[in-house]
């Protein structure tokens, strides 16, 4: 019975292998019968497109087939010695390039104020004991060095402290700061305003709080350090006009709008491109030059090409217009003209922080959206007080403050512009002038190997500022990043007038200019 079962299998398994074997050869059958039909109709129809594929299919066969590298056979097994000899060798890369001469030299030059800030200072620097007149410092006002200040700073920090230890989101909001943003807004004459606890970090997260990749950017071309590097993170497709060149900025809106009139067009999966925002973004008061904006030309630009205006009044706000409010309250125009009004509180109030001043909508998306507020510790409480104590002298007095600061300026320019050989920048009532040595005076002047370099100039305004130090005025050389400056400015002196300066103090300044240039023209002949 056994046997008969084994015969039985035995049996069979021929039949099995051949049906399975007439099975492979019938489905070998029909996919071979289904490429030649395919080969055939597509060469016919596209003889290119068959020679594609079977380059493709070479190629595929040429990769799997072909030797892989592989990285252990090449594996170099090195003795300890040999270790330790490589990494004695080893010289890393610096993290940032070695220091240029003029670097180095300006680093040496570096001013070290010993005590309070103000108009006159006392260097740690130096054999000369006695206070210097201080040309340097953004205190347009005098509020840096205010004894009322002071006394009323004193008693706030006994009561808050001395920092808030929190961004203002969390747990970093004090009364003192609420009430500040109402002054700032009421002060201006704008609908709402947020306060930030540094003034370059105002502008760097304003910008990009608003405009983002994809969006538009008209700016001038000479704006500050703070408000290129803002534009650059906000990654915004960005169009630079000539420096307060009216005409050329109607050019580049008129162009920008023709471009998105001609994108408007173009479809993405049946659905319209979304529309991109369009910001014109230029300052008040120009630190890089002196210049003033025209803000009565652009508001008029901005509404011909349906544009929204960011005006960075950081050096404008408490210095121009009758009552001190910056660029609108000096053309007399609406505050709500302009979409974004950012200012600092550490120039001409004298504090510390920045604010932006818009419509509530604005000030709100700002609080949940602007990095420099929600990630950065709030303003602390003496600051706010301070600033506050300063904005409400301004504008219980404003003559006191604006009317000395205006004749100091005026004074100042005018005294400058006698002066043979230097070359005086800025507008006529801008507190910030920059002073040069006027072409002539540099063609005078003896220079071995050729033209003069950017680091001649440097060379040549740290030894002005040396010589007018002598005479007891601090003159501190204008200093950019040369390497992420878009347009890096003309070598240069800043001289900062202060309304806390005297008249006879002015002419001081003025009278060591002359002899510094004079002094220093004499051994360059």
């Amino acid at each position: 019975m056994d046997s008969a079962a084994s015969s039985t299998v035995t049996a069979g398994e021929p039949e099995n292998s051949a049906s399975q074997r007439g099975l492979l050869r019938t489905v070998w059958d029909f996919t071979f019968r289904m490429v030649l039909r395919y080969i055939k109709n597509s060469y016919k129809n596209d003889p290119f497109r068959t020679f594609l594929e079977v380059c493709l299919i070479g190629f595929i066969i040429w990769y799997i087939t072909k030797q892989k590298y592989n990285i252990g056979n090449n594996e170099i097994v090195l003795s300890e010695k040999e270790i330790d000899e490589l990494v004695e060798e080893w010289n890393p890369e610096p993290l940032v390039p070695e220091l240029t001469d003029i670097e180095r030299e300006m680093l040496d030059r570096s001013v070290l104020i010993d005590g309070p800030n103000g108009t006159k200072v006392h260097l740690a620097s130096g054999s000369n004991s006695k206070p210097v007149l201080n040309f340097s410092s953004y205190n347009f006002l005098g509020f840096t060095d205010s004894p009322d200040l002071e006394d009323r700073a004193i008693d706030t920090l006994r009561k808050y402290g001395v920092g808030s230890c929190g961004p203002p989101g969390f747990y970093g909001t004090l009364d003192v700061h609420m009430e500040l943003e109402k002054q700032v807004a009421a002060f201006i004459g704008h609908s709402a305003a947020i306060l930030y606890s540094q003034a370059f970090t105002t502008t760097l997260s304003v910008i990009p709080c608003f405009s983002k990749r994809g969006d538009i950017i008209v700016a001038d071309e000479s704006v500050c350090f703070a408000v290129q590097q803002a534009i650059t993170l906000s990654r915004s497709k960005v169009y630079w006009f000539k420096h307060n060149d009216m005409d050329d900025l109607e050019r580049v809106l008129s162009d920008v709008n023709k471009q998105l009139a001609g994108s408007a067009k173009k479809t993405f999966g049946g659905r319209k491109l979304a529309l991109k925002r369009k910001f014109i973004v230029t300052e008040g008061l120009f630190h890089n030059t002196g210049d003033i904006a025209p803000l009565d030309a652009i508001v008029d630009l901005k509404h011909r090409y349906k544009f929204r205006l960011i005006l960075d009044e950081s050096y404008s706000f408490g210095i121009l217009g009758k009552r001190g409010a910056g660029l609108t309250d000096h053309f007399s125009i609406d505050p709500h003209e302009v979409d974004l009004l950012i200012g600092s509180l550490c120039y001409g109030i004298g504090a510390s922080g920045g604010f932006c001043c818009a419509d509530k909508d604005l000030v709100e998306h700002q609080r949940l959206s602007g990095l420099g507020y929600c990630f950065s510790a709030s303003m602390p409480g003496i600051l706010a007080v301070a600033a506050a104590d300063a904005i409400q002298s301004l504008e219980a007095n404003p003559e006191k403050f604006l009317v000395s600061l205006h004749e100091n300026t005026i004074l100042l320019r005018n005294l400058l512009k006698r002066i043979t050989g230097l070359q005086i920048d800025g507008a006529s009532d801008s507190p910030i002038i920059h002073i040069r040595l006027s072409p002539d005076a540099l063609v005078r002047m003896k220079r071995s190997g050729g033209a003069w370099t950017k680091t001649d100039m440097d060379r040549v305004l740290n030894e002005l500022s040396d010589e007018a130090l002598k005479d007891g005025v601090l003159l501190i050389p204008a200093k950019y990043v040369d390497d992420h400056e878009h347009i890096l400015p003309n070598s240069s002196i800043r001289i900062c007038v202060s309304g806390a300066h005297t008249r006879k103090e002015i002419e001081k300044c003025a009278h060591a200019v002359k002899s510094a240039v004079n002094r220093v023209a004499s051994r360059k002949r």
